[in-house]
């Protein structure tokens, strides 16, 4: 009796290792900064993994939260931070002459 062998090759990749791609890595740092840092006018750009914060918020702790927020993603190779900081004293003085 002869027997016949077939043999597949199967390529199997790793959830957990997967990289995402930048469109969805900039939405979910949006996503992640308007939940934990409650800002909706930081905006954000990537690019190979590298991600670009600009925009303004009211002080230097929340400009170091966002980055540091955005660092810990899955994904994020770098970070360049061009946040600016805003005293809130100006903001209000902003607003009310508007």
């Amino acid at each position: 009796m002869d027997s016949i062998g077939l043999s597949r090759q199967i390529k199997i990749t790793s959830i957990i290792g997967r990289v995402p791609p930048d469109y969805e890595l900039a939405i979910r740092a949006r996503s992640l900064l308007r939940w934990k840092i409650r800002y909706n006018s930081i905006h954000v750009e990537a690019e190979n993994g590298h991600l670009i914060l600009s925009g303004e918020v009211d002080s230097s702790s929340d400009r170091d939260a966002a980055e540091q927020t955005i660092r810990r993603l899955r994904g994020v190779v770098g970070v360049t931070n061009r946040i600016s900081t805003t005293s809130l004293r100006l903001r209000r003085l902003q607003t009310t002459s508007s």
